[in-house]
């Protein structure tokens, strides 16, 4: 009987070893997203007219039944903007008085 449960024993701590380095090996990952699927993340600095511009967005989106996340209303605002540069020119010298700066 001792033979026995001395085979089991060696069984039982030759499992334990596989697990062990099983549990060792890393494990596979997603694979990586594609170039034009990446986002990049910024950090930025509104003054309340801003953030009411995107309260408006939000607000706006969620009567026609869709909520928005901040970030989402950011990207609607981003690529709707017209690319007018008079306009552009006008925002920026608000944004400057805005913010007392000296640029």
């Amino acid at each position: 009987m001792t033979k026995g449960k001395t085979l089991q024993d060696k069984l039982a701590r030759s499992l334990d070893q596989a697990n062990r380095r099983e549990a060792k090996k890393p494990k596979p990952g997603p694979a990586p997203l594609p170039a034009e699927r990446r986002c990049t993340k910024l950090s930025v600095s509104l003054f309340s007219g801003d953030v009411a511009r995107l309260d408006a967005i939000r607000d706006l989106m969620a009567q026609n039944g869709e909520r928005l996340s901040t970030s989402q209303a950011v990207k609607i605002a981003l690529r709707t903007a017209p690319l007018d540069a008079a306009a552009m020119r006008q925002a920026l010298d608000a944004i400057r008085s805005e913010d007392g700066r000296k640029w």
